[in-house]
């Protein structure tokens, strides 16, 4: 898949703003830090598209991205941001799962991990929550770079149904293209 056009649309702190276009939605979401934001920019190939920050939290409302004007990248809030109040998690939390239960435009979940640590707590939660209410994921590790080739190869021998990547060298950025271009040609079939 070629990116040929991506656009910020808006940012969304309600249900009620959600778009109702009925576009393929593709969501972005993992810990704070895991390079969500790095990640979306290198398969939008723009630098500062989507906006990232060494501080972690920063994302706190559902960042819509148009793509190639027929399906979106949602940017979520990271989980995990100890910077932030209690109440201001809990309100993040709410939405996000109301979104991602409810969601019917939902083509996918790019669940993303950090390669450097595996599966944290709270990316174990994650995982339950989505498993208890049969909510299908893409785990993707981030942050491949930073690891050795031997810790690589153990890392995709472990999790072969993954996808490894790299904002930093744009390694794996193809692969996951492909697989989002794969989930758009079998939603227009059916």
């Amino acid at each position: 898949m070629i990116i040929k056009k991506a656009d910020f649309i808006k940012s969304v702190s309600s249900a009620a703003g959600l778009p109702d276009d009925g576009k393929p939605e593709f969501a972005f979401i993992g810990r704070s830090n895991v390079g969500k934001s790095s990640l979306m920019n290198m398969l939008l190939g723009r630098k500062n598209l989507v906006k990232t920050s060494k501080k972690p939290g920063k994302t706190v409302l559902l960042n819509y991205f148009d793509v190639n004007g027929s399906f979106y990248f949602v940017d979520l809030p990271g989980y995990g941001f100890a910077s932030r109040s209690k109440s201001e998690q809990d309100l993040w939390r709410v939405l996000i799962e109301k979104y991602l239960k409810t969601r019917k435009s939902l083509a996918d979940i790019f669940l993303l991990i950090d390669s450097r640590h595996g599966f944290l707590p709270n990316d174990e939660q994650m995982i339950e929550f989505l498993d208890h209410f049969q909510i299908a994921y893409t785990p993707v590790f981030t942050k491949t770079d930073k690891l050795t080739k031997t810790e690589l190869s153990a890392a995709k021998q472990k999790h072969p149904d993954s996808f490894f990547v790299s904002a930093m060298t744009g390694a794996g950025k193809e692969q996951l293209l492909d697989y989002v271009e794969k989930i758009l040609d079998k939603e227009v079939k059916e």
